[in-house]
């Protein structure tokens, strides 16, 4: 376990007023077994897939059990707001850092880019506070045809393929955000 002290100051704090572009699903939802069962399969046999990003306890205990590890898997030890346990993190190293609820911190925002670098192992990012928000920067900074997968309350699982397109969608919400430097 490595817990990273960086000195970015700062954060990213969604505005009440504008959390209701935040609540669509930003690409495709996979909403059945069968429907999961089918990207997974899709995963192992197209090399062209750069990396696999997991946001969420619940989008990476589903790929872990369809035996598929995600290059990045960032997680809360939380469900809809309820504490779970359900995260095997034996096959990562791991990574701490702390993202209060409806925020992107700048210390966050580093340590995904940073660990995106890696291609050599496996890594997880263990939040204190809430994952939720960083799906926009993984997005952001993780290659283009890679797979962002996230949970989508009472819908399934979101699978986001990066592409120009979808950069410039998640750049704009990150636009509707207050930006707050400290120092």
């Amino acid at each position: 376990m490595k817990i990273v002290d960086f000195s970015n100051k700062g954060y990213y704090i969604l505005p009440e007023d504008e959390r209701r572009y935040f609540k669509a699903p930003l690409d495709i939802v996979l909403s059945t077994d069968e429907e999961i069962d089918e990207f997974v399969s899709l995963i192992e046999t197209n090399k062209d897939i750069c990396k696999i990003i997991t946001v969420g306890d619940e989008s990476t205990r589903t790929l872990l059990e369809k035996k598929l590890i995600p290059n990045l898997a960032i997680i809360d030890d939380h469900v809809q707001r309820k504490k779970v346990d359900i995260v095997d993190i034996t096959d990562f190293f791991e990574v701490k850092v702390t993202n209060p609820v409806g925020t992107i911190t700048l210390e966050a925002w580093k340590i995904i880019t940073d660990v995106l670098k890696k291609d050599d192992i496996k890594i997880i990012i263990k939040i204190t506070g809430e994952e939720d928000l960083l799906v926009l920067p993984a997005i952001l900074e993780t290659p283009y045809n890679s797979k962002v997968l996230y949970g989508q309350p009472n819908e399934g699982l979101v699978v986001v393929t990066v592409t120009e397109e979808m950069k410039k969608k998640v750049k704009k919400l990150i636009q509707k955000m207050v930006k707050i430097n400290e120092n």
